[in-house]
């Protein structure tokens, strides 16, 4: 089962957002995990690589990141996301930290109320819940093609060579929701381990609409800061004609793979520092006027 839910805040008092608050609302998830579930956190805590789990920094009503330099006042309205990507964790935010839930809580000295969870997408945009195979399954009965739109709404951005990388490259893109897509998802369900290099060389970008480059400066942790990008990016798959010879046996079910990692990005996030907000992005429609003017 794959989760995402929001957790309605209000704040009890005026405060200055010195910065991203992904790593105190990490630490704030992670020990509601360990006083419910000690030892799935520990395991969480011990094992390296790819987490299955997101938390954002706190949010607007919209989804939004609030800006550093911005002041939380009494009885504002805000948001904590949290996602899970495992049969395990989604059990337990469920059953062990959802239905412990404190009335209040506290982000880096910050004190909220907590009103709701929000877990259906049908009361807000960020939240909601699937699974790998309802993922293909919807993908399957949809007649999307080779296109999607991806909203970046946190600053996301990939680790290579020990370089940031703060561009929507769909290599790059790609790559990050293949390799976590194939961490979570069941074997039967695995993507080819030529996706990455397909993708590399036969996606393209035909939109970037409001992409700027965003520094992160985190309120707290060893780490100061984090560069990436935010905005709404339009990527295509080439053409069966088109795209290099030896990747033609490959193209046939490529277009499903592509909506299929985009619809998984909403759960997964992309890129690296999920788990302290980064990355946040989801999948868009495309309007009739944008697919008449697209590039095939």
């Amino acid at each position: 089962m794959l989760r995402s839910i929001l957790l309605a805040l209000t704040a009890e008092s005026s405060y200055p957002i010195l910065g991203s608050l992904g790593r105190p609302a990490q630490a704030w998830f992670l020990g509601q995990l360990t006083r419910s579930h000690a030892s799935l956190a520990d395991r969480l805590h011990d094992e390296t690589g790819l987490k299955p789990y997101t938390v954002s920094t706190l949010l607007d009503e919209h989804g939004r990141p609030l800006r550093a330099g911005s002041w939380l006042e009494p009885g504002q309205l805000c948001w904590l996301r949290i996602t899970t990507l495992s049969e395990e964790l989604s059990d337990a935010l469920e059953k062990k930290i959802i239905r412990r839930l404190p009335k209040r809580l506290s982000i880096y000295k910050m004190d909220f109320r907590v009103d709701e969870v929000i877990s259906s997408r049908s009361q807000h945009d960020w939240a909601g819940e699937s699974s790998f195979s309802n993922i293909a399954q919807d993908v399957a009965m949809s007649s999307a093609g080779n296109r999607v739109r991806m909203e970046f709404l946190s600053p996301t951005a990939f680790r290579s060579n020990g370089l940031d990388i703060c561009l929507p490259a769909p290599g790059q893109i790609f790559r990050s929701l293949w390799e976590k897509w194939n961490t979570f998802a069941p074997e039967p369900m695995q993507i080819h381990e030529f996706w990455p290099q397909f993708a590399s060389d036969c996606i393209l970008v035909e939109e970037m609409t409001a992409v700027n480059t965003v520094r992160w400066e985190f309120a707290e942790g060893l780490r100061g800061a984090a560069t990436g990008f935010t905005g709404t990016t339009g990527f295509y798959l080439l053409s069966k004609s088109k795209v290099k010879r030896n990747w033609r046996d490959y193209w046939d079910g490529a277009s499903a793979v592509l909506q299929s990692l985009a619809e998984f990005a909403f759960y997964c996030g992309v890129g690296h520092h999920t788990t302290i907000g980064m990355g946040q992005a989801r999948s868009l429609a495309f309007s009739k006027e944008k697919s008449r003017s697209s590039r095939h």
